[in-house]
Parts: structure tokens; C-alpha cells; sequence
């Protein structure tokens, strides 16, 4: 009995040992989001998050996700995708990663079931190329307990050569909107602030009703900002009818309002935000009279509170076709803007049905 129970305890002192100097290798993917990546896409806790909501708005779309993804996204701790390319280049290249947390020496053995070994790096089976990439070669290398994934072996070198350490600035974000299960697109403005802004992140979440919201969060310590301070003295609060496809701001400084306007189409000049900045009244329309002379479908009655300093209802276009419409608000809270929309399932599956 004795030396059964040794033998026992040898064996697990071994395996502890190994597993022990195996994952000690393993290596947190928040230090590849360093001051060099311009853009990220990031989705974290992936494990314990609930998708049933985004993969049901998906099917209605037709983008039949099977089983398979779905449980695969129960496997996945973390993932990235990061770009250190400049925000207004043509030519964006990026890299994946895949955080499989402390189940990564078993996905690993399995990594040669879809990819070739080819020196240093894995390439993407022909069979799974066509079925998934449009016959696109794609690259593949495990560093330090990480998946990392992209088009060309260079941008994955490029990602690994780079210093890597916490990026306190984004790791603060991280840690506020890892809730929502759309994950978060982060612009690195801290090194470079653009206009005085140092942060602009865009986090999605779909509800149990498949509603989508997707929330903009812009910071940073400028007179922009400080515009929207004190907005409870304007006398704007309570019930309003405004006009769909204008924007409704108030601020305490309307030269601050109108380079914030400028931003903001800067990054949305491909949405169907695009050339809103033309059609905003600030602060007070200068004529509300001739609201009731336009037919009641170009109007609408919104609640502007003592926090928010833009309402607006807008259509949502895609090439030229109105495929429905969605509310926007706008808070300044914390120090910083925060825009809101609440796009319903019908509206969210003909965007997604465009988008495919």
C-alpha cells in the first residue's frame, strides 16, 4: 500500500513539474497591444460569454453557423486581431490571435489535421482554403502558448519582433467594456493623440431580443469635451420633436461643438454618418415652426435629459437603399463623449445581409 501510494505521488510530482515549466512558457496576448498597433479588435473572456443571442442573429441572416463554431467559442479564451497599419492606408494588413488559455497544448496537437507544417510556419490545408478563405494561403505560428494567424508570414514576424509589454492606457479600456459580447475596436490614439482625443473605442452587444447596441466612448482632456460640461443649465431638458436624418447638439461653446463634428466625421465618413455634420442644428433650432409643416414620417419625439448633448434620428443606408433607421444619443459622462445607437433585429439583420 505504501509503495503504491509513492509511486502515485512520484507520478503526479512529475506530471506537476512538467506541466508546471510547459505553461510557465505561456504568455499573456495583451502585451502584443503595444504602442506600435494603430487598430485592434478585441474580445476577451470568450469562454464565459454568451452567444446564443449573436449566433440566432446571424442564422436569420443566413450566415448558418453551425454547431461546431458554437462550441468551439467555448474552447476560446481570448482573441485579437491587430493592425499596425495607419488609419487612413488603403493597404491594411493585420494579425489574428487566438488565446485557447490553458487548453492550448491539446488544440496544438490538432493543429496538423488543418495545416501543413512548412518551416517555421503552419499553411492552411488546400481543402479548408477553398472552403474558407477563397483559396488565400493562410499562415499560422504558436508562440508562447498563443495562435497567431495572418495572410503573410511577414506581418506575423512584424507582430513578434515588436516590444511587447501592458499597455496601461488599453488595458484600462479592456477592463471596463469586456462585458459585451460583440467584443471592442480599439483606436491607439494614447501615443498620438488626434484633435486632444486619446481614446475612441467602439463596443457592440446583442440582447435577448437581438437588438444590436453599439456605444462609442471618445476621451481625452480638450476644450471639445469640456464643451458638454454644465449642458443641464441650457434649458434644453424634456420632450422634443426633431427631424429625422438631422442631428440635435447642445454645448456651452459652439466653435468646440463644430471641430468635435469634424472629428467625428473623420471616422464615420463611410457610414451613414456621412455628411450629417451639413445637417445639425446646435443647441436650439433657429425656426421651430416649419417642423410642422414636414409630413410626419421625417419627424420624431425624443427625450433630451439634463446629461445628453445629441439626439438624433437617422436611416441607415447601404449603397443608396434605406434599410431602416436608428436613434442616436449622445452622454458626456467620466470625461468623456459617449454615443449610443440601438439598432432593432429587423434593421440588424438586413445590415448583416448586406454586409455578406
Amino acid at each position: 500500500m505504501k509503495k503504491s501510494l509513492k509511486i502515485t505521488l512520484g507520478v503526479f510530482s512529475i506530471v506537476g513539474v512538467l506541466a508546471g515549466i510547459f505553461y510557465a512558457t505561456k504568455e499573456n496576448p495583451r502585451v502584443y497591444l503595444s504602442d506600435r498597433v494603430n487598430v485592434a479588435y478585441i474580445n476577451e473572456d470568450i469562454n464565459h460569454k454568451d452567444f446564443s443571442n449573436v449566433i440566432n442573429l446571424l442564422n436569420k441572416a443566413d450566415f448558418n453557423v453551425d454547431s461546431k463554431i458554437q462550441k468551439g467559442l467555448d474552447n476560446i479564451k481570448g482573441f485579437y486581431i491587430i493592425s499596425d497599419s495607419s488609419f487612413i492606408s488603403d493597404k491594411k494588413s493585420c494579425v489574428g490571435i487566438i488565446d485557447f488559455g490553458y487548453i492550448y497544448p491539446i488544440v496544438a496537437m490538432k493543429v496538423e489535421n488543418y495545416f501543413d507544417k512548412v518551416n517555421d510556419f503552419y499553411v492552411l490545408k488546400e481543402e479548408y482554403r477553398k472552403k474558407y478563405s477563397n483559396n488565400e494561403k493562410v499562415y499560422l505560428k504558436i508562440e508562447k502558448g498563443n495562435f497567431l494567424i495572418g495572410k503573410k508570414e511577414k506581418d506575423i514576424e512584424n507582430i513578434l519582433k515588436s516590444e511587447k509589454y501592458f499597455n496601461q492606457n488599453i488595458l484600462k479600456i479592456l477592463d471596463r467594456e469586456k462585458n459585451n459580447n460583440l467584443g471592442m475596436l480599439v483606436l491607439n490614439l494614447a501615443k498620438n493623440p488626434l484633435g486632444g482625443f486619446n481614446e475612441f473605442v467602439l463596443t457592440g452587444d446583442v440582447s435577448k431580443e437581438e437588438d444590436v447596441t453599439l456605444t462609442a466612448n471618445i476621451g481625452g482632456k480638450n476644450d471639445i469635451i469640456k464643451s458638454f460640461n454644465d449642458i443641464s443649465k441650457d434649458g434644453l431638458s424634456g420632450e422634443r420633436t426633431i427631424e429625422k436624418n438631422k442631428l440635435y447638439l447642445r454645448s456651452t461653446r459652439d466653435a468646440e461643438l463644430r471641430s468635435f463634428l469634424f472629428f467625428l466625421n473623420y471616422f464615420f465618413r463611410n457610414s451613414f454618418i456621412e455628411n450629417l455634420a451639413s445637417k445639425v442644428y446646435i443647441n436650439e433650432p433657429k425656426d421651430d415652426s416649419k417642423l410642422v409643416h414636414l409630413p410626419k414620417n421625417e419627424l420624431f419625439k425624443t427625450n433630451i435629459d439634463e446629461a445628453q448633448f445629441v439626439a438624433g434620428y437617422v436611416d441607415i443606408k447601404v449603397k443608396d437603399k434605406v434599410i431602416g433607421s436608428t436613434e442616436l444619443k449622445g452622454l458626456a459622462e467620466n470625461g468623456r463623449l459617449k454615443i449610443s445607437t440601438n439598432i432593432d433585429e429587423k434593421t440588424a439583420v438586413n445590415l448583416l445581409k448586406a454586409i455578406k
